[in-house]
């Protein structure tokens, strides 16, 4: 088994060296996937768990999120309704699934975090692109994570090219993405995405690096860990 987690810094390039490792390899690449795996363990949308994430680094999130479970346990009880129409919540009588972040719990969410490990190595030989594969694919010797890291004004510039946002817009939202995914990590594991321990592979990247060339350099040293001087079947990828 060689399955390759991709992480570190928010906008470092993990997401479209990711994509490159994956079609070099001829592995699939899991990306949202592993988010709809979390959402269905909690029976919850994605879009709750995806708030209920963010709401670990941000307070003005928390607020929004009780105050919509508030307005909903409102409009349960009595006080409106009409509310559960106006703000697109479902009906008792529908689904018993989860669309508010406050309606999950952070010691499940946490559990069920853990817990999709076994859904993914099940898929067997991957290339996986999410926040956290290096916490909740541990202790498995066919599993190589790597860490992908890149001074600030080089993740604001992919940033801006990947959202197509001015720089001013780039800058704010790589300040607002390290603050959550540290808040995340801080929350999952007690620690931080920039601990280089995580990571049997750790990459800095400069404005010199091209994607395929990070791509190669991580296929050859993914093997290089898995195997070592053993046999190996890369003429297979």
């Amino acid at each position: 088994m060689l399955t390759i987690t991709i992480g570190g810094q928010s906008g470092a390039g993990a997401h479209e060296i990711g994509a490159k490792v994956s079609k070099k390899l001829g592995l699939p690449l899991v990306r949202t996937l592993a988010i709809r795996k979390l959402a269905r363990r909690l029976d919850a949308s994605v879009d709750a768990v995806v708030r209920k994430e963010l709401s670990f680094g941000s307070k003005r999130i928390r607020f929004a999120n009780a105050l919509e479970y508030g307005l909903y346990r409102s409009a349960m009880y009595g006080w409106d309704p009409h509310l559960t129409v106006d703000f697109g919540f479902w009906s008792d009588t529908e689904s018993t699934k989860r669309y508010l972040p406050d309606q999950i719990g952070t010691d499940e969410y946490r559990d069920a975090f853990y817990a999709i490990s076994d859904d993914l190595r099940s898929m067997g030989d991957t290339v996986v692109v999410k926040r956290g594969g290096c916490l909740n694919l541990t202790n498995d010797p066919g599993v190589v994570h790597v860490g992908i890291f890149a001074p600030r004004d080089h993740r604001e510039q992919r940033i801006a090219r990947r959202l197509r946002v001015g720089a001013g817009e780039a800058a704010k939202l790589v300040r607002r993405f390290d603050n959550d995914r540290r808040a995340w990590f801080a929350k999952l594991a007690g620690t931080e995405p920039e601990d280089r321990s995580l990571y049997d592979i750790v990459l800095d990247l400069d404005h010199t690096n091209h994607d395929s060339e990070i791509a190669d350099k991580i296929v050859q040293e993914s093997i290089q860990v898995k195997y070592g001087n053993e046999p190996h079947p890369a003429a297979a990828f």
